[in-house]
């Protein structure tokens, strides 16, 4: 394990916090009783079951690493607009980025600003990019709060399940059932930094078929320095129908726009300018449940993006644009079974088949593309009372990489019946986008009388990045204490991190000199250890403590990726305590270390936020509305980025905020 520094790792630097907030709260739940009168059930619900991790539904106790979930009424008590706020709740996630009209998240290593390496799915549907880089910091603003039913997200690698880009961690997005939203719904929210946001739901029908129509509208002005001032819009239809008693049938169609200011000021090659991203999506799952204990599924879906990004290239005298549009369809059979009383089993079949239509990207009129066919299974076998089994592997076969298989071998070990240890072994991998495979970028300009002016040239020679990681973990329940502790310890391998690199131009002079290609360049370990503690000391009152420590090591000789550093600990302390008078207080506490996202001229000190949220909820002739105040980084502003000197040094800062919500259900 790393050694840290003792500043680092002082918890009782963060536990110093918890005393005065207890004092208040014993005040504040006065008139509510306290511990002696209530019963186990007051203070713990049975153990979620979690999808995510093998496909199998699984207890936190029974997974196969460390999962954090994060359920409706937290994400509504957090006060949280965008996905990535609610993500501060996970142990490990940085978030933030060059942009507030694109925040992103990374887990442990910052080693992009687009979430390349997670893997986030909607019901199952993945959202990243097939038109660019595979990122999915758009793809995770096209999605409502109010439809989310909760929030699975495994703190670790999980390709043994989902293939390539699961590679940093899985974010499952779970939207409510159509028959749990009947009826309406409207909100509204405006405030500080230009935050105006809407959102209108209605939904009708059964049991037998229900459905569901929410539209939303987002708003801000983004970081403080930056252009960065954005507007999501949004429409999303679901529907489950039961077209036999063994069946169940879930449709989802939807449209998501981003309208966002991007570049920087003062940059002539990255000047400042508005873009204009669109993706809608068709979704299907059915389900035919052939006994108590085998069930088939099969999904299908489609994704389309369009992209328009285009400025004034002052430099070569040039209007340069990236504009264009990706689209993706998958399907995939899976089929689970009980095979014994000790031995369950998952497998599955699937095709997947991205596109890119860009003349500006690609240097054609045509779509590039590529295709992967995919079996995956995972074997859930318990030898003994006290053990437990996960055996699991994913083999893809990449049109243009070949194929590829990523195993999983976890074993956890029942201590006592409320107490579970973990260990094993991951592998897992990403593959190259189709920009890095071949992006093929000529400009224009008139200086150069008809020839272009190249600028990529993908060579494809670039391999997949890997993966592999050893952890320990224990996840208990402290039932005398009414508290549940999950932790992981790791140690990650990278290898063949993929960098950007210049090459000569075998056409120069009456090219450009050098030209970008994408290579695999170096490699690193991290070693760590993160812990979720959540605890319910009072009626009404819950708290979670998260902590992470890390440390990155780059091999020697590596190129500027080291500069990609994370940092070495994070905290967050949230409180959540409902109030007499039908009060709710919400207070998050977040603590950062320093970290670069990019180079070593763009590190970020030390940042603590404060974010609060109060709210109170009232009949008004049998509707129930909800007021509340919400307060982010209350503290004070706080540096989110920063562009290093060759960007004129600018500090992105993230401005205190304070805004309003009122909320109708009818």
């Amino acid at each position: 394990m790393p050694s840290f520094d003792t500043n680092s790792i002082r918890i009782i630097s963060i536990v110093r916090l918890i005393p005065p907030l207890l004092a208040a709260l014993l005040l504040a739940a006065g008139g509510n009783g306290l511990a002696a009168g209530l019963t186990e059930q007051d203070y713990f619900d049975e153990l979620p079951v979690v999808l995510t991790v093998t496909r199998l539904a699984q207890p936190l106790s029974e997974t196969p690493g460390a999962v954090t979930v994060i359920d409706r009424e937290t994400i509504r008590r957090s006060g949280a607009r965008e996905l990535t706020d609610v993500l501060r709740l996970v142990p490990g996630y940085l978030i933030g980025g060059y942009s507030g009209a694109h925040p992103s998240v990374a887990y442990h290593a910052p080693l992009d600003d687009f979430g390349v390496r997670n893997l986030v799915l909607v019901d199952g549907r993945s959202v990243y990019s097939s038109y660019q880089f595979g990122d999915t910091h758009r793809g995770m603003m096209g999605v409502l709060l109010e439809d989310i039913e909760r929030i699975e997200v495994l703190r670790g690698a999980n390709s043994a399940a989902y293939g390539a880009n699961a590679m940093f961690g899985v974010i499952n997005i779970i939207t409510r059932h159509s028959y749990d939203t009947l009826g309406g719904e409207v909100s509204v929210t405006g405030g500080g930094a230009g935050v105006k946001d809407s959102h209108a739901r209605i939904g009708w029908g059964n049991e037998t078929a229900s459905f569901r129509l929410s539209t939303g509208r987002r708003a801000d002005n983004g970081y403080l320095n930056a252009h960065d001032d954005k507007i999501v819009s949004q429409l999303h239809f679901r529907g489950d129908l039961r077209p036999a008693a063994d069946q169940e049938l879930m449709l989802s169609a939807g449209v998501a726009e981003l309208a966002a200011g991007a570049g920087f000021i003062g940059d002539v090659g990255n000047a400042p300018r508005t873009t204009d991203w669109r993706d809608a999506y068709l979704h299907g799952i059915w389900r035919r449940q052939l006994s108590a204990d085998e069930e088939l599924k099969f999904s299908f879906s489609i994704d389309e993006e369009s992209f328009h990004d285009a400025f004034f290239h002052s430099t070569f005298a040039v209007d340069f644009t990236s504009s264009g549009s990706g689209r993706r369809v998958d399907a995939e059979l899976q089929h689970q079974m009980r095979i014994s009383p000790a031995l369950r089993v998952v497998w599955g079949v699937g095709h997947k088949h991205e596109s890119a239509r860009s003349l500006p990207l690609y240097n054609r009129s045509d779509p590039v593309s590529i295709h992967e066919e995919r079996l995956f299974g995972n074997l859930e076998w318990r030898p003994h009372p006290r053990w437990f089994v996960n055996a699991g592997g994913f083999l893809g076969d990449h049109s243009r990489k070949g194929s590829y298989f990523t195993p999983r071998l976890m074993a956890n070990f029942r201590l006592a019946d409320d107490h579970t240890l973990r260990a094993g072994l991951t592998e897992s991998t990403r593959m190259p986008s189709l920009f890095e495979l071949m992006s093929d970028v000529r400009l224009y300009p008139p200086a150069f009388l008809g020839a272009p002016y190249r600028y990529y040239a993908s060579t494809g020679k670039v391999r997949p990045e890997t993966l592999e990681t050893r952890e320990l973990g224990y996840f208990g329940e402290i039932r005398d204490w009414r508290m549940t502790l999950d932790v992981r310890a790791y140690v990650e391998l990278m290898r063949d991190v993929v960098v950007r690199y210049e090459y000569p131009n075998p056409t120069f002079p009456f090219q450009r000199a050098n030209l970008f290609d994408f290579t695999n360049a170096s490699a690193f370990k991290i070693r760590g250890l993160e812990y979720q503690l959540r605890w319910k000391p009072l009626a009404g009152t819950e708290i979670w403590l998260n902590q992470s420590f890390e440390r990155m090591i780059w091999d020697r000789g590596a190129s500027s990726a080291t500069a990609n550093i994370p940092p070495s600990h994070a905290t967050t302390v949230a409180l959540f305590q409902k109030l007499p008078l039908d009060l709710d207080l919400s207070l998050m506490y977040h603590s950062i270390g320093a970290l670069t996202w990019d180079d070593a001229a763009d590190t970020l000190p030390r940042t603590h936020r404060l974010d609060a949220r109060l709210a109170r909820s009232f009949l008004v002739g049998g509707k129930r509305i909800e007021a509340a105040l919400a307060v982010q980084a209350a503290n004070g502003n706080y540096s989110e980025y920063q562009k290093g000197a060759a960007g004129g040094g600018t500090d992105f800062r993230f401005e205190r905020r304070a805004y309003g919500s009122l909320r109708l259900e009818f």
